[in-house]
């Protein structure tokens, strides 16, 4: 593997940085049906805090439009859909996962590659529900980001990482 640039590292450095800032203690709601509330005002960071009770669906809707305004029911379903399929595959809760689909969402539109939110949170669910038991979603991300990263299209992407996360059901 060839030498990393100041640069790469630095972005390394922030990141981890980013992951571990955004982590917190919190319990998940436990059900389909529980409802977090939904607030209209401003969540007061560019990451849902632990302690934070906007409802992750409502800010990820937001964070994809790109400003704090009302987002449409559409979009928030859309996600709200997308966080409740993504539970039975993934460690984290949903502001867990809303937090690493915008952080994702983030550097790939930097990368110019730009991804809807909703389904990058579905594609990445696939790949886990691939393994057959539940997942680290930030580390996925990370994986699907280094491949794209490499100029790798999404569809070679997601195959990729499909196969590779297909085998863990060997090794259980």
């Amino acid at each position: 593997m060839p030498p990393r640039s100041t640069a790469s590292k630095a972005a390394f450095v922030l990141v981890t940085c980013l992951l571990c800032a955004a982590c917190g203690k919190e319990e998940r709601a436990s059900g389909a049906n529980d409802v977090i509330e939904a607030q209209e005002a401003k969540s007061g960071g560019p990451w849902l805090s632990a302690t934070d009770n906007t409802d992750p669906a409502l800010w990820l809707a937001r964070r994809e439009a790109g400003h704090d305004g009302v987002a449409g029911e559409v979009a928030v379903g859309r996600m709200r859909a997308a966080l409740l399929a993504a539970r039975p595959h993934f460690l984290e809760t949903d502001r867990m996962l809303a937090n690493r689909t915008a952080q994702t969402g983030k550097m790939l539109a930097d990368d110019g590659r730009v991804e809807g939110y909703a389904d990058l949170l579905e594609a990445l669910s696939n790949v886990a529900a691939e393994a057959g038991q539940k997942q680290t979603y930030g580390v996925l991300c990370q994986h699907y980001f280094n491949l794209r990263h490499k100029d790798v299209t999404r569809e070679e992407a997601l195959r990729l990482l499909s196969e590779r996360y297909r085998t863990q059901k060997q090794f259980r």
